[in-house]
C-alpha cells in the first residue's frame, strides 16, 4: 500500500497538472504561499484562504512523508529537523518555486516534495 501511495504522490513530479484544474499546480500554489508569507511577516494585506490553502497542503505533503518515512527508500527521503517551523517549510516551498519556474506547470505535491528534499535531504 505504501509503495502505491508514494508512486502515486512522485508521479506528479514529472506529470503536467490537469489542464482543466489549474489550481493544482505550482503556479497557484507560488500565489497562495507568497500570501502565507505576507502573514508570516505580519503584512497587513493579504489573502487569509490562500495562506491556509498553501500551509495545509505544505503541512499534508510534509505529513504524509513523515509518516511514510520509515518505508520510503533512502532515495526519496528527506529530513526535516524537528526545530524546523511552519513559516520556513513555506519559505523553503517558495525559494524552489522561484528558482524552478519551468516546473511550475507540474502537480504541486510532487513540487512541495521536491522542495523538501533538496532544503533537508538525509544524512
Amino acid at each position: 500500500m505504501v509503495v502505491g501511495i508514494v508512486g502515486a504522490v512522485l508521479a506528479g513530479v514529472s506529470s503536467t497538472a490537469n489542464a482543466e484544474d489549474p489550481k493544482y499546480d505550482g503556479n497557484e500554489l507560488l500565489s497562495q504561499c507568497q500570501q502565507y508569507i505576507k502573514v508570516a511577516d505580519s503584512e497587513p494585506d493579504y489573502d487569509r484562504i490562500d495562506a491556509g490553502m498553501c500551509m495545509g497542503f505544505v503541512q499534508g505533503v510534509y505529513g504524509t512523508f513523515s509518516l511514510l518515512s520509515e518505508e520510503l527508500n533512502d532515495g526519496i527521503k528527506f529530513c526535516v529537523p524537528g526545530s524546523v517551523t511552519n513559516s520556513q517549510l513555506v519559505r523553503v516551498v517558495v525559494k524552489y518555486l522561484k528558482n524552478h519556474p519551468a516546473q511550475l506547470n507540474l502537480y504541486r505535491t510532487g513540487l512541495v516534495w521536491s522542495a523538501l528534499k533538496e532544503a533537508y535531504p538525509c544524512k
